[in-house]
This record gives structure tokens, C-alpha cells and sequence, in this order.
């Protein structure tokens, strides 16, 4: 007897874009390494494996995510989970197995680690693959071929069923692929396209030889991994042929590879002419002019180096031992051949203090090796060292993603806070970047008619227009694309403000994870829009903080997250007395728009 195929999908949610803003460069790179390796074990015989097409990760909101998986009939739903999405992944993984309780949920990525609880305890999870995931991924699938359930422990699986409250996850760690021919590659195998959006991410090696506390990237390896020189040049072949303007190499430290001068010949005997741009991370250490000028031949145009402290106990409590006067000379050499240099610094180190952290600023101030400064704060990250030691280095860091630390024996949140502060102003750093509101043409040649209007009621929606009081009892949309402008007009948000409030709950109860924009038309000014009111609807929106949510909360500038208030008054020379004006600010952009788009248009049809 013939089994019939079973219906797998993969899926990799888009890091949120700030409102305004489109989704660039989600290429689900592990779910093409699955697919591939599974495919080459034969399981395509039995199971049909899809990537959810960018089409949909990229631009629906979570409702309409979710109808999209369910429309699919999967038996399996397959998640990678990084630190901007995971909480994501689970909220559909919840939704879906409300909806088809059959269906199994596998989860995989970075945020899967025995030490976070919180992911792997969740009631919807089935498996979780920890580490490595291509050969778990397998194995897993040949044990459910024919049987119901997986039956023995598999290395690098973490199975729901063999959980017992209160005690430890059996789990056994799985060695690493020999190769990484062994899944070269999902671009030559037709299922990723780089062609898309011109980006092609490349994977020339697993593991580091470096042991940084902060990072979790070298923890399942004990070696370096390669990409044979073949393999290698038939991806840049590929990237030639689909005309690729960027390679992303994802090596965690380029130059740490003994053969890494070879490794840039070939990138630029591939690439003679510029078609592509080359960027990765490395270390500042290992370069010298030779090196830079091969950089700069393999058409590397920008560099990203991790600085982090300049202090002593910091850096020996993160295992990163800086050598300054090499740092130095490599910085120079790349900024000589013509190469941008992006230097990291790390605010919230244990041993850190204010004063040391301010000595690493005015180090890099004072010799200005960089072209750019990133200034992070520290996230106490699963499966990492720093996670492990924290009860014993006093880190108090926050529950969920991007677990940014709290405190440390000698830095308050208030002292971190000033201290990115300082950085800002020291290195011109822009931390208030929302995008400009753009504004849908049709949505500006709307007039209030009493009820919302969507763009199209085959699509989800990316804006909708809502008219108080006519469209108090209006039905709320739920299928809405992943950014969303609700635009409110009103006379008197006093009276409608409850209205608003109730949009705003139902539209993210149904779509929680959404990049909303919340345009409040105010024509009679502060009359029509008390502060009160304004903070109530700021309030509504912040009901339930998300990833980015979290993001910004240590940055500073106003207020930025997965919300966005925007108040429009009718024109700029009218004076809305500058108290009023002052305090909306520190809540809302403020915009004008003068005439009224329904008093110069025609009227829409019905």
C-alpha cells in the first residue's frame, strides 16, 4: 500500500519592520537546508515539503498568516525561531493547533536551547530540534514514516511527549555534518531563489574558534565545518547567472579559516566586475595590508568588527581578549584599501562600569578607527555562557526576547541608559529612525462616508479609513497586511475615544504581532483631542508589548516600537497653542494636511 504524501510546512518570519517600512532580506536559509537534506535522504517520497513563499511571510498579518497555514492542510508546520520572531512562531503555533489540533509543531533556530524553558515548556510545541538541525530534521521524519510517534530518543530532538514536570528534558546532543557539502546547496537545488531580491546568503563554514560569552554560535560545534572549494564556486556561479548585487557571508568570523586569503581570490576572480557586493564580520586583529587589499579585491565595501570593551575585567569575564595595537592595525589597513569599517561596542558587560565604558568610547573617539559605531545592549542570550554564569555575575536580564540586561553589579538600567545616551552624542548616532509616513494614494482622496474602507476585499488590508461617529458599529477587519495605518477622523475624540479603543483591541487581538500605524485626524485641534484621550489610545496600543516593543525600551528619543501614533491636524498655520503641541509630540508625530482630501475630490463610489 501506497501512503499518501504528508503535507510539511516550513516557515521564517520576517524580523518586524517598523511601520512604513517593507521586509528585506528574510531568506529562510535553514528551511532550504532541511528541505535539501531531507530531499536527499528520500523523504520526498513520503512527505511534501514547502517553504511558506515570501509573498506571505513577508506581508500578511497574523490572522492572515495563520489562514494561510490552515489553508494548507499541513500535517507538520515547521518554525524557525530567532530572537525577533519567536514569540511569533508560538502565537501561530497556539492558533494552529486550535484550529487543526493534528497538526505537529516542530520548532528549530537559535532561540531552541535546553536552558529556555519558556519556548520548549510552551503547550503547542511538539518538537524542538536544538542545534544543527538538518540531520535531527531527517531522522526525525524516518521515524515517523511509518509509526505514529517517535519512540526513542533522538539526538538533538527534544520531544513533547518524554517531558515530566519538574524534571530535566532527556536530550541527547547530535555531531555535527561532516561537510557542509552534504547541504550545498538549496540555491543550486532550485529551492531558494536569490534572483528575488538580488541577496544571497552564504554559509562558507560552521563553527568558531573564538569562545565569546555573549554569543551562542560556537557552542555546537568542536571544529570547523567547510564548504568545499566546488561547491563554493558553483554557488558563485549560481550568483552570476541570477545576477546577485549582494553576498551576506554568515561566517561568524571571517578570517578565522587558515585558507582565508584563498577564499577571497576566489570571491574575486568570481566577481570581476563589481556585479556584487561582499559584506561579513571579522576580526580586526588578523588583517594586515595584504589582507585589506584582497578584501578590497573580492569587492568587500563595508566590514563589521566587534570591539566591545576596551577594559581589562570586561573583556577577561566575556573571554575576549582585544589586542589593541593589532586592532589598530588592521582598522587601518581596511580603511586605507578603500573598506568601511563598522566597529561594535557592547554597553552592559559584567565589569563593566560607567567609567569603563565610557574610556572604550573615548578610545574609539580619541583615534577614530571606525566609519561607523553600532552601540548594543547587552542581550543575555540562551543557550551562551553569559546565561549559564548570570546568578553568579549578578546579571538580572528581561524574561523575553532580546532579553537585554536589567542590571549588573556595577551598571543600573539608568546607568545604561545614559550611557547609549552619551554614545549618541558622541557619535552622531540616530536613534529616533522611524521612516517617513507614506501615505497610500487612495487613502488621501478619501472622504468620510460612514464606514471603513479597505483596499481590496480579495487582500489584506495595509490601510484602513474609519469616519466617528458614522462607523461606531462598524465590523473590524481582521485580515490585515503585517503594516497597517488605521486612520481615525473625528470631531471629538472625547466622546469617541471608547471607539477607537475598541478598533484598536480588536484589531490586535486577531493580529497581536502587527506594525501598526494609528493616524488620529484631529480638524478641531487640541478641542477635538484632550491629551487624556490621546494617552488612553497610546495606552490601547501598548496593552501587550512586543519584540520590537522591548527593542527600543532601552534606547533613547521617544518612545519607538511596533506602534506607531500619528496625530494630523488640518493646517500648520493655525495655532494649536504650543503646550498642546509639546505633549502630543512626545506621543505622536505630528502632520499637517491642508484641504480636507474629500473637499477636492470626487466622491468615492459606493
Amino acid at each position: 500500500m501506497t501512503l499518501q504524501r504528508r503535507k510539511i510546512v516550513l516557515v521564517q518570519l520576517p524580523i518586524p519592520p517598523l511601520s512604513g517600512q517593507a521586509v528585506r532580506g528574510n531568506v529562510p536559509l535553514a528551511a532550504g537546508y532541511l528541505s535539501l537534506y531531507a530531499r536527499r535522504n528520500g523523504l520526498d517520497r513520503w512527505f511534501d515539503i514547502e517553504i511558506l513563499p515570501s509573498r506571505e511571510t513577508n506581508l500578511l498579518g497574523d490572522a492572515a498568516l495563520l489562514e494561510a497555514l490552515c489553508s494548507r492542510r499541513p500535517w507538520m508546520v515547521g518554525f524557525s525561531c530567532y530572537l525577533w520572531n519567536v514569540e511569533r512562531s508560538l502565537w501561530l503555533a497556539e492558533q494552529l493547533k486550535e484550529r487543526l489540533p493534528d497538526t505537529r509543531i516542530l520548532l528549530g533556530g537559535p532561540e531552541i536551547t535546553i536552558d529556555n524553558s519558556w519556548v520548549l515548556e510552551h503547550p503547542a510545541v511538539d518538537y524542538a530540534i536544538i542545534g544543527e538541525g538538518e540531520a535531527t530534521f531527517a531522522e526525525l521524519l524516518h521515524h515517523l514514516v511509518d509509526q505514529p510517534e517517535v519512540s526513542s530518543l533522538i539526538p538533538g530532538l527534544v520531544h513533547a511527549r518524554q517531558r515530566s514536570v519538574g524534571k530535566p528534558q532527556p536530550f541527547l546532543p547530535r555531531t555535527p555534518l561532516p561537510t557542509l557539502d552534504l547541504v550545498a546547496s538549496p540555491y543550486l537545488e532550485g529551492i531558494l531563489d536569490a534572483a528575488e531580491e538580488k541577496i544571497l546568503l552564504l554559509e562558507t563554514l560552521r563553527g568558531c574558534i573564538f569562545k565569546c560569552k555573549f554569543c551562542y554560535y560556537p557552542k555546537s560545534y568542536d571544529k570547523l565545518y567547510f564548504l568545499s572549494h566546488d561547491n563554493l564556486l558553483r554557488v558563485l556561479q549560481y550568483a552570476r547567472q541570477v545576477g546577485v548585487e549582494e553576498i551576506v557571508l554568515l561566517d561568524p568570523t571571517l578570517n578565522q579559516r587558515r585558507d582565508f586569503p584563498d577564499l577571497l581570490r576566489l570571491l574575486a576572480e568570481m566577481n570581476p566586475d563589481g556585479q556584487w557586493t561582499c559584506f561579513g564580520e571579522l576580526r580586526a586583529e588578523g588583517i594586515n595590508d595584504d589582507l585589506a587589499r584582497l578584501l578590497r579585491q573580492a569587492h568587500f565595501t563595508e566590514v563589521e568588527v566587534g570591539l566591545q570593551s576596551v577594559d581589562p575585567r570586561a573583556m577577561q569575564l566575556m573571554d575576549r581578549k582585544n589586542n589593541l595595537r593589532a586592532f589598530e592595525r588592521g582598522v587601518s589597513a581596511m580603511r586605507r584599501a578603500g573598506i568601511r569599517v563598522k566597529v561594535d561596542l557592547i554597553v552592559g558587560l559584567p565589569g563593566d562600569t560607567p567609567d569603563s565604558v565610557r574610556r572604550s568610547m573615548e578610545y574609539l573617539q580619541r583615534t577614530q578607527l571606525f566609519d561607523d559605531v553600532q552601540i548594543f545592549h547587552l542581550m543575555v542570550l540562551p543557550g551562551t555562557d553569559f546565561r549559564r554564569e548570570a546568578p553568579q555575575l549578578g546579571l538580572r536580564y528581561q524574561p523575553r526576547p532580546p532579553y537585554y540586561v536589567l542590571e549588573t553589579p556595577d551598571l543600573t538600567l539608568a546607568d545604561m541608559f545614559g550611557l547609549v545616551q552619551e554614545a549618541s552624542d558622541i557619535f552622531d548616532l540616530e536613534w529616533d529612525n522611524l521612516p517617513d509616513l507614506i501615505l497610500p494614494e487612495d487613502l488621501l482622496t478619501m472622504r468620510p462616508n460612514g464606514e471603513p474602507v479597505i483596499t481590496s476585499p480579495r487582500q489584506p488590508a495595509d490601510w484602513i479609513f474609519i469616519a466617528l461617529p458614522e462607523a461606531d458599529h462598524a465590523p473590524v477587519p481582521t485580515h490585515l497586511a503585517q503594516t497597517c495605518i488605521l486612520w481615525f477622523h473625528c470631531q471629538d475624540y472625547r466622546r469617541h475615544t471608547p471607539t477607537v479603543i475598541r478598533w484598536l483591541d480588536h484589531v490586535l487581538r486577531s493580529n497581536p504581532f502587527l506594525s501598526l500605524t494609528v493616524v488620529l485626524e484631529a480638524p478641531q485641534g487640541p478641542a477635538g483631542l484632550p491629551l487624556r484621550s490621546l494617552r488612553q489610545i497610546w495606552s490601547a496600543c501598548l496593552r501587550q508589548p512586543t519584540y520590537l516593543d522591548r527593542y527600543f525600551s532601552v534606547q533613547p528619543g521617544r518612545a519607538l516600537g511596533a506602534k506607531r501614533l500619528v496625530v494630523c491636524l488640518p493646517d500648520e498655520s493655525t495655532h494649536h497653542g504650543d503646550d498642546w503641541l509639546d505633549q502630543v509630540a512626545e506621543l505622536a508625530d505630528i502632520i499637517h494636511r491642508h484641504p480636507k482630501p474629500w473637499q477636492e475630490t470626487a466622491p468615492c463610489p459606493p
